[in-house]
């Protein structure tokens, strides 16, 4: 039975929803690890925050709403990074983008890695995806079979298991290289209905080109950009991720 917790309860489990919300940015704090199951000030304010940021009703306490999202499978990206957000911000992408790529590039080459071994369906699914954000950007991608040349990279490999984070996404300006990782542990369904469990690639690999593309998370569930990996698939870009990746490429 669910009992929603408050500001001075102590109960098993609050130390893991503080480790969840200092791995997405929320809890600002230096240990990272070995978090009490107090629930403390810091505790209510970080919650306060994921409240806001998932248009939850603010209460500050782990209700069950709260608590039902903190749960679901997600993108392990941080939804708060160095004190900012996109989340909550209306059509606004706040956060400035600085192109990681090299000055004047204006093909960038995309590749999984070979260990991989996908199948020619999953490759039309990433050329697919790519094709959609190239219209909205003018950002052009190819594919490649040069992984270790290539300037997005991407890589299927263990994360922490079935559930939890699918995947993410990091951009390295000093290499000139956009990485994007997804959890070989979960199921993934490349074409047809998602079953109970299922993640849908095709809309995860939409959100993470998204973040290589400079876009933060969305608080709209209906984007692609939304942090939360729901049921349906997403893979048409909502009226907020046009507006947002607007904000920046001012394509038209």
């Amino acid at each position: 039975m669910f009992k929603e917790l408050k500001l001075g309860n102590i109960a098993e489990g609050v130390s893991n929803v503080k480790q969840y919300l200092d791995l997405f940015g929320y809890l600002n704090s230096t240990l990272h690890s070995n978090f009490s199951d107090e629930f403390t000030l810091d505790l209510q304010s970080a919650i306060i925050k994921y409240q806001k940021n998932f248009n939850l009703k603010v209460t500050g306490q782990i209700d069950r709403k709260t608590y039902n999202i903190i749960s679901q499978q997600r993108c392990g990206v941080p939804d708060i990074i160095n004190g900012t957000t996109t989340m909550n911000m209306g059509n606004s992408n706040t956060t400035p983008f600085t192109p990681w790529w090299k000055a004047g590039k204006k093909v960038l080459s995309y590749a999984v890695h070979p260990q991989n071994n996908v199948s020619d369906s999953v490759k039309v699914l990433f050329r697919e995806a790519f094709d959609r954000w190239s219209k909205v950007t003018l950002v052009n991608f190819t594919e490649t079979a040069s992984f270790n040349e290539s300037d997005v990279r991407i890589t299927f490999l263990e994360l922490d298991g079935k559930g939890g984070t699918v995947g993410g996404a990091d951009r390295n300006y000093s290499l000139g290289v956009g990485s994007v990782y997804l959890d070989s542990e979960e199921e993934w369904v490349v074409r047809g209905e998602n079953e109970e469990g299922d993640v849908d690639l095709e809309s995860v690999v939409m959100h993470m080109i998204g973040h290589l593309l400079g876009l933060g998370h969305s608080s709209v569930e209906e984007a692609v950009m939304y942090p939360i990996v729901l049921p349906e698939k997403k893979t048409e870009l909502s009226y907020d991720d046009m507006q947002r990746i607007h904000q920046i490429y001012h394509v038209k």
